[in-house]
C-alpha cells in the first residue's frame, strides 16, 4: 500500500506532544503516587504509575454517549498493548470534587502491518463507549492489568463540551449534505482517491446522494498515502472494504480524502473545504449515518471492523 509505512504510534500529534509532557512529567517525584484518590487537582494526580502514563486521545469530548479513548506509553515512549481492566469515571465540581459516575468496559484496537508475518500491533488504543451526562470536567482512571502488573493509579482529565458547541456532527445531529467530488466527476480516480490501488466503489456518490437513498451511510474521512496518523490505511482496508462487500446493497459506504491530493504529493497538506463542513481537525474518522442521514456514531483513530458492524446491524433492523 504506497504512502503507508509502519510507524510507531508516536507519529499522532497528539502522543508526539504528550511524548514531551512525558519526559518533563516522569522527572516528578514519586510521591505523587501517594495522592488522595479524591484529588483531582493538578498536583493530585500522579503523572506515571510504574513508569507509565495514560493519555486521552480523543480531540474533542462531547456530552452524551460517547467513544473515549485512551493510550499508555511506557517510559522508553513505547505503546502498551495488551493492558485489560476498566475506566472509572468521575465527575469533578469547580473545586475538583469528585463524584462517582460508574465503571465502563474498556477493549483494546489496533492496527496492524498488512505486510507483516506475525501480525504483531503497530499500535493500540483502548475505547469504552461511555455515558457522559453533564459538560464540564471529568476524571477518568484506567484499572488495568498489562504485562503482568496492576495498574491502579493511571488518571488523567477531560473537558466534556456540550453538545450543541460539538464542532464535529455529534451523535443525533444531522450529516453535512455533502457534495464531494465523485468518480464519474473526475478524469482520474487518483485525483480523490490516494489508495494502491484505488477504490472507486467506494466514491460512487456524493454524502447528499446517500443520505438520500434511505439507506444507512458509512463516511470515511481517511488518506491512504498522506494519512498523518499512519491508521488511515488499516481503517479503509481492515474495516471499509470488507464491510462495503458485506453490506453491499444495504447501505452506502462513501471515503473522502480531506487534503487535496494534487497539492499533497507537492508536499503540502490543505484540507478540502468540506473538512470545515464536518469540522474535522484529525484523521482517520469514521461516521456511520442512519436512514435518515442523521449521526449513529463516530469512531476517531483506531477503529475495529465490528464496531461499525454493530452499529450497521442495529440500523438495518430498526
Amino acid at each position: 500500500m504506497r504512502g503507508w509505512r509502519p510507524a510507531s504510534f508516536v507519529s499522532r500529534l497528539r502522543v508526539v506532544r504528550l511524548l514531551v509532557g512525558f519526559a518533563l512529567l516522569s522527572m516528578v517525584t514519586s510521591c505523587s503516587m501517594l495522592s488522595k484518590a479524591d484529588d483531582w487537582s493538578d498536583s493530585g494526580i500522579p503523572t506515571t504509575d510504574q513508569g507509565v502514563a495514560v493519555q486521552l486521545i480523543n480531540t474533542q469530548v462531547v456530552e452524551g454517549p460517547a467513544r473515549i479513548a485512551f493510550a499508555l506509553i511506557a517510559s522508553n515512549g513505547t505503546l502498551v498493548h495488551d493492558a485489560v481492566g476498566k475506566v472509572h469515571l468521575f465527575q469533578l465540581d469547580a473545586n475538583n470534587k469528585p463524584t462517582d459516575a460508574g465503571e465502563y468496559d474498556l477493549r483494546a484496537v489496533s492496527v496492524h502491518n498488512p505486510s507483516g508475518a506475525d501480525k504483531a500491533p503497530l499500535a493500540t488504543m483502548y475505547v469504552a463507549n461511555v455515558d457522559l451526562k453533564r459538560a464540564d470536567s471529568w476524571g477518568a482512571t484506567l484499572l488495568v492489568k498489562a504485562g503482568g502488573k496492576q495498574y491502579s493509579h493511571l488518571r488523567t482529565r477531560m473537558i466534556v463540551s456540550p453538545r450543541d458547541k460539538s464542532s464535529v456532527p455529534a451523535i443525533g445531529a444531522a450529516a453535512p449534505r455533502t457534495t464531494q467530488p465523485t468518480a464519474q466527476d473526475v478524469k482520474d480516480i487518483t485525483q480523490i482517491d490516494s489508495s494502491m490501488p484505488p477504490r472507486p466503489e467506494l466514491h460512487s456518490t456524493t454524502v447528499a446522494a446517500a443520505i438520500d437513498s434511505k439507506q444507512p451511510t458509512v463516511v470515511a474521512w481517511a488518506t491512504p498515502a498522506f494519512c498523518q496518523t499512519r491508521f488511515c490505511g488499516p481503517v479503509i482496508d481492515e474495516v471499509v472494504v470488507p464491510l462495503a462487500k458485506e453490506y453491499a446493497g444495504k447501505a452506502n459506504f462513501v471515503h473522502i480524502e480531506p487534503y487535496r491530493l494534487a497539492d499533497a504529493r507537492q508536499g503540502r497538506l490543505i484540507p478540502i473545504p468540506e473538512m470545515a463542513q464536518w469540522g474535522l481537525a484529525s484523521e482517520p474518522y469514521i461516521f456511520v449515518l442512519d436512514a435518515k442521514g442523521n449521526v449513529a456514531a463516530q469512531f476517531e483513530g483506531i477503529t475495529a471492523k465490528d464496531e461499525v458492524t454493530a452499529v450497521l446491524d442495529r440500523l438495518l433492523k430498526s
